[in-house]
């Protein structure tokens, strides 16, 4: 931003006292004669006022105004603490506030969701502006037959072993004997097998904080290509994931059907999170993350009970529910106890004995082990990249970028089978859904889309094959709050579902083996996501391959 003397200020991450914060600086227009002004510790950004006597930043995901100095510089430069700074702080949110801009010397104004926010600081005035903007959600219109195939519904017919899926726009309109005379296409799926869209609930993303989203992008489509039809990204900068799943859901984007917590609930203060004092303070975070979208919290390993408890407390009230960081056994028991909804990775302590799985299962808990990542011993995504040449799937070709893809995959580590705990974990996921508890899978974004098949195919050692196809769908749509409209394929829910070349009940493995995709209503080709229905049109550009890689694989990577 402009400033007096026809100086440019702006924010720059720095090192100071052995820490990351960010400093307020400014140059001349040449770029010279560079100064720091203040330093404000958990700022994210930092926007000085025309006439150099304001500074207003975001901390938090909130923003502040306080008096600007800007005249001491150097060893004489202040620091800002939104909590206990030596200059007096104006608080202007408290339940979401960014990118605060100067409109003109006394007036900045910021956003949050659909709010649109001024305060004038020579009046000490707010306002607030409600923005009200629709897009549509692309809906197919039409009746699509998918006739002769085993459907493997996992509601109350469990298996039909040959029969048709009736559906209408987005919707199943019949399964099983249907009558599909005036349907607008009719699919054979003879010798094929349909089974409901996977749930990945443990699915990170965008790690680059990219910002911007291209609408043609590798991570989201890959879920998709792999059956993942609809997942939650628990852990994620909320300003990337929110807007991704409203491109998705208008059909800008191809990808599954994505929910996230935003933000995760960690502990102190940071750019993006703020240390929970207070129960209010507690709401305010919910109310802020729930107003860009969030249908989950992550809480994140927050260090008193009490804390934990304002979490569960204000998300019970507001009808948001929570998930968590796995922690120690006395840990988690807590967690349960207060009523969280689930949390993410196994309990360290293996075998899971009875009373624990009991303990978990009678209180109808959502265990999501994310098998791909546990431990105790090498996580057990070791062994599917030494079990087969990953790397060089054409399916992993087309869709992972090469230095994503063979840079790490090509060389792996050989250990005896008895090194990974994944038998072991997925009986204790299977001991607890026994006792009345759920399952989930959760790749963790460590190698998208197929990962949620190893997540799968691990379960099933306990689960047996039904078991943990149920696991992979319909109790990841009972976590997410979705079982009436996803899970299982039943009049009424959402067309999300894939036909499978193989019966997975023979062979777990043949999830993998995607022959189309559908996703509320979308008929896709499995490996390259053209759409067949109701459009015919290709996917598009893949920016991300690299042919010449591609064409000669034994070329060192560099």
């Amino acid at each position: 931003s402009w400033g007096p003397d026809g100086r440019i200020f702006f924010p720059a991450q720095m090192r100071r006292n052995n820490e990351n914060v960010t400093a307020l600086k400014s140059v001349t227009r040449d770029g010279l004669d560079e100064r720091t002004h203040l330093y404000i510790p958990d700022a994210d950004e930092a926007v000085a006022s025309p006439n150099g006597r304001w500074v207003a930043f975001q901390a938090g995901d909130n923003v502040y105004v306080t008096a600007l100095p800007w005249n001491g510089t150097g060893s004489d430069a202040m620091t800002v603490d939104k909590r206990r700074g030596r200059f007096p702080v104006k608080t202007l949110s408290r339940a979401g506030g960014l990118f605060p801009r100067w409109r003109d010397s006394v007036t900045v104004e910021f956003g949050s969701g659909q709010r649109y926010y001024t305060y004038r600081v020579d009046r000490e005035v707010g306002d607030t502006t409600t923005i009200t903007l629709t897009v549509p959600r692309r809906t197919p219109q039409g009746t699509i037959a998918l006739t002769n195939a085993r459907i493997i519904t996992l509601g109350a017919d469990s298996v039909i072993e040959r029969g048709t899926v009736l559906v209408q726009g987005a919707r199943i309109a019949c399964v099983g004997t249907c009558d599909f005379a005036s349907a607008d296409t009719v699919v054979d799926l003879s010798g094929r097998t349909i089974v409901p869209g996977f749930i990945d609930m443990h699915a990170h993303h965008y790690r680059e904080h990219r910002g911007h989203r291209p609408l043609r992008d590798y991570e989201v489509a890959m879920y998709l290509a792999y059956g993942v039809t609809t997942n939650l990204d628990n852990s994620m900068w909320s300003q990337n994931i929110f807007p991704t799943a409203e491109l998705i859901e208008a059909g800008r984007m191809i990808g599954p059907r994505t929910f996230s917590t935003g933000d995760p609930l960690y502990s102190g203060d940071a750019a993006r999170q703020n240390e929970l004092t207070s129960r209010e303070q507690a709401a305010n975070d919910i109310d802020r993350l729930q107003s860009w979208g969030a249908v989950s919290l992550k809480q994140y390993q927050q260090p008193k009970r009490t804390q934990r408890q304002w979490v569960s407390d204000v998300a019970r009230e507001k009808g948001i529910m929570v998930t968590a960081e796995s922690g120690d056994i006395f840990y988690n028991l807590s967690m349960v106890m207060d009523g969280q909804t689930g949390f993410e990775h196994p309990f360290s302590e293996i075998p899971l004995y009875g009373d624990l799985a009991k303990f978990l299962g009678r209180a109808g808990f959502y265990y999501s082990p994310t098998l791909v990542v546990a431990g105790p011993g090498p996580w057990n995504i070791e062994y599917w990249f030494a079990e087969s040449d990953v790397w060089r799937d054409p399916k992993q070709r087309l869709w992972m970028p090469w230095r994503m893809n063979a840079g790490h995959l090509r060389r792996r580590t050989l250990r005896p089978d008895t090194d990974y705990s994944f038998p072991l974990l997925a009986q204790g996921l299977a001991d607890v859904i026994a006792e009345g508890g759920y399952g989930a899978i959760g790749g963790h974004g460590e190698h998208h889309g197929l990962a949620s098949h190893w997540e799968i195919w691990m379960g099933a050692t306990a689960l047996g094959n039904y078991g943990a196809l149920e696991v992979a769908s319909l109790h990841g749509a009972r976590f997410l709050g979705a079982h009436q409209d996803l899970g299982s394929i039943e009049v009424g829910k959402l067309a999300d579902l894939l036909v499978l070349e193989r019966n997975p009940l023979e062979d777990i493995r043949a999830t993998a083996d995607i022959e189309m995709v559908m996703k509320g209503g979308v008929l896709y080709d499995g490996m390259t996501l053209d759409e067949y229905w109701p459009q015919r049109r290709p996917f598009g550009a893949r920016p991300w391959l690299d042919e010449d890689a591609l064409r000669n694989d034994d070329r060192p990577l560099r």
